[in-house]
C-alpha cells in the first residue's frame, strides 16, 4: 500500500475517533446538566 494512503486512512480513523469521543462528552454533559427533578429545586 502506498504510504501517503496508509497516511490517509490512519488521519481518518483518528479524526473518526476524536470526533465520537467529542460526540459521548456532549452526551454525557447534557444528561448531567438535565435535572432529575425539578420541583425538588423550588423547596
Amino acid at each position: 500500500m502506498d504510504r501517503g494512503l496508509v497516511t490517509l486512512i490512519g488521519m481518518s480513523i483518528a479524526y473518526l475517533a476524536s470526533f465520537a469521543g467529542l460526540a459521548f462528552a456532549y452526551w454525557g454533559w447534557k444528561k448531567h446538566l438535565r435535572p432529575e427533578a425539578p420541583d425538588e429545586e423550588a423547596r
